[in-house]
């Protein structure tokens, strides 16, 4: 008996390591590498249901999102066209179609059971095709939270390091095997990030029914100030007075140019919401297209209110 055999913790570390290799072995088989057209290897996807495939957005950069697939060792041989769905810039997915169903879904973890300190076991591929693998650490997860686009997440997941090159887009596993979500580099500066399975099954339900994600648009840039006189019980109490948004410039003929707001108009609430900040207008706005809201607003130092229909964000549009 040789010492490694004897040894009783080798051996579990040797059984540890080999139920790593065979996890990374059974997602591969659903995980292909992602190029543009003409170009190098950007990223990887990974079949998320039979014939659709779930990859990083931001891998594309400006370049039309048409994309070719690598599958196996072999590369051009094995490389596939994909027909794309839509991208979502906000949460940095992008789907396409499979021309077949013939590569199996990645089984999902059905739960939003991720753990702080748990093994995210990533799986992409390489530009000829070979399985790559990289075994982290989640080192925080808590709760809702908006990217710098104003893409809702529903979980934050944030992994212990970067990604390495070629991972985003990459499904990230739980030790057993089942995928939590999509990693992307594209939402943190530091540290990887998974796209929760919750957030990316909304996002594929929507660019499959119609294409794009729909957002609530009012068509304004803004950024916090103090709105004197807009909140007379803060006022008596003591405290600073309310703030609000200051509108810095808009979109020509956006909902918000069309319903008569002013640059320099410091918006204090949206339907009866506080809208303090861009992400309490954003949500303010987010189940309102199309519809009618009362904007409260302070005007010359006077209070005023505007009745604003609200749009559907436009995907070359990034303001509110």
């Amino acid at each position: 008996m040789t010492s490694l055999q004897a040894n009783p913790h080798t051996s579990a570390l040797l059984a540890f390591s080999d139920s790593i290799a065979s996890t990374v072995e059974k997602i591969g088989a659903s995980t292909v590498a992602v190029r543009g057209r003409g170009r190098h290897a950007l990223g990887c996807g990974f079949v998320w249901r039979p014939g659709i495939l779930v990859t990083a957005a931001h891998i594309f950069g400006r370049a039309p999102a048409t994309a070719f697939a690598i599958t196996a060792p072999g590369a051009r041989q094995a490389g596939v066209d994909l027909a794309l769905v839509g991208t979502d810039a906000p949460t940095d997915l992008a789907v396409f179609r499979l021309p077949d169903e013939d590569l199996p879904p990645v089984e999902l973890s059905g739960s939003t059971g991720a753990r702080a300190g748990q093994l995210a076991i990533l799986v992409g591929r390489s530009q000829g095709g070979d399985v790559t693998a990289s075994v982290s650490v989640i080192h925080r997860v808590s709760g809702p939270w908006q990217t710098w686009l104003g893409g809702q997440i529903d979980r934050l997941i944030r992994l212990d390091s970067s990604l390495h090159g070629g991972l985003s887009g990459a499904p990230v596993a739980d030790a057993s095997g089942k995928v939590l979500g999509m990693g992307t580099s594209a939402l943190s500066r530091t540290d990887g990030i998974v796209v929760p399975e919750s957030t990316v099954s909304r996002i594929v339900d929507d660019l499959l029914a119609r294409g794009h994600v729909a957002r609530a648009f009012l068509g304004v840039s803004a950024q916090p100030a103090f709105a004197p006189g807009a909140s007379a019980p803060e006022a008596s109490a003591g405290k600073p007075a309310q703030t609000g948004l200051l509108i810095t410039a808009m979109v020509p003929d956006g909902p918000a140019a069309k319903a008569g707001l002013l640059v320099g108009d410091i918006v204090v609430d949206v339907g009866q919401h506080r809208a303090a900040s861009i992400v309490q207008l954003r949500e303010a706005l987010a189940d309102n297209i199309g519809k009618s809201v009362r904007v409260g607003l302070i005007r010359g130092g006077a209070p005023a209110q505007v009745d604003v229909t609200v749009g559907q964000w436009p995907t070359e549009a990034r303001p509110c």
